[in-house]
């Protein structure tokens, strides 16, 4: 079984210096082709997707109870008011963990129609951020003639496509999920979280607003491992890539391409036997044609 999908790109300039697993040494070489030509790929942050709402965790009210641990209880309540060691400690060893924040929250101005998951929840709606950011993602496409996304994500037409084949036999291939667009958000759940199952997270992180269904998209999805796993990082800048070499079959050029580009991407594609497809824009609508170069 296998997978073919697309991700549109533009051309970034901007020089970098970096780890090549072909050279075996950190090579210095513009962005685009760090990806295009050595078949290197930085995953993303959600933090950081044009969508601001896209990987945003919602979670059913009980499901506080199985992700926050009563020290983090006491971290929320200190980013609204100080609290003393004695207040501290009845948190932490309160034998009814409501019954102790119902009393602190009292002593602090907070009535007791207060809802303390309430006061939880919108502390950790506040962290959010570092929660998107326990996740890396790679965004990839079911299709390459896209009006939409190559204005979007290749530059108004001038960027390119890269084509990738994933066998089922491939190391990323079980971390490869289709996309979900639906109006409705996933919430997880208190048994999600006290499951071992981790499915609970890809049915967060690929899952769309319904108006972004155009997309097509497939996300390869995997952890963070900057922040959860440093020291057995293999890359010796410390940074995460993931080597997709082996899987791009074609380019595809922008039909707005620049010459320089275009003569670089041929080349390259006839010394590594990889097929360039050229978009055109069809002559009497409004499709976009791959028309083979070589």
């Amino acid at each position: 079984m296998r997978r073919t999908l697309f991700r549109y790109r533009s051309f970034n300039t901007e020089k970098l210096n970096d780890y090549s697993y072909i050279h075996q040494r950190i090579i210095n070489i513009e962005k685009w082709k760090f990806e295009a030509f050595e078949g290197l790929v930085y995953p993303s942050s959600p933090l950081y997707f044009n969508d601001p709402y896209d990987c945003e965790f919602c979670f059913q009210s009980d499901a506080l109870e199985g992700v926050l641990d009563r020290e983090t209880y006491i971290h929320l309540l200190e980013r609204r008011f100080s609290l003393k060691q004695e207040e501290k400690n009845r948190i932490l060893y309160s034998d009814n963990i409501e019954r102790a924040m119902q009393i602190v929250l009292q002593a602090h101005g907070g009535r007791l129609s207060d809802s303390w998951m309430n006061i939880l929840q919108n502390g950790l709606n506040d962290c959010m951020s570092t929660i998107k950011d326990a996740v890396r993602v790679v965004c990839l496409s079911e299709v390459y003639d896209s009006m939409l996304m190559w204005s979007h994500y290749a530059q108004n037409h001038t960027g390119f496509c890269i084509e990738y084949d994933f066998k089922e036999s491939d190391m990323l291939y079980k971390h490869l999920y289709p996309v979900i667009y639906t109006k409705d958000r996933y919430a997880v759940s208190k048994a999600d979280m006290l499951s071992e199952n981790t499915e609970w997270i890809y049915k967060t992180t690929c899952r769309k607003s319904d108006v972004w269904s155009y997309e097509k998209e497939w996300r390869i999805v995997t952890a963070n491992f900057n922040k959860v796993m440093p020291e057995k990082l293999k890359c010796p800048n410390g940074k995460y890539v993931l080597d997709l070499k082996e899987n791009i079959k074609a380019f595809y050029l922008g039909a707005k391409i620049s010459e320089n580009f275009k003569e670089e991407i041929i080349q390259f594609g006839k010394k590594n036997s990889i097929d360039i497809y050229q978009m055109v824009l069809s002559p009497s609508t409004y499709e976009l044609n791959a028309k083979k170069i070589i």
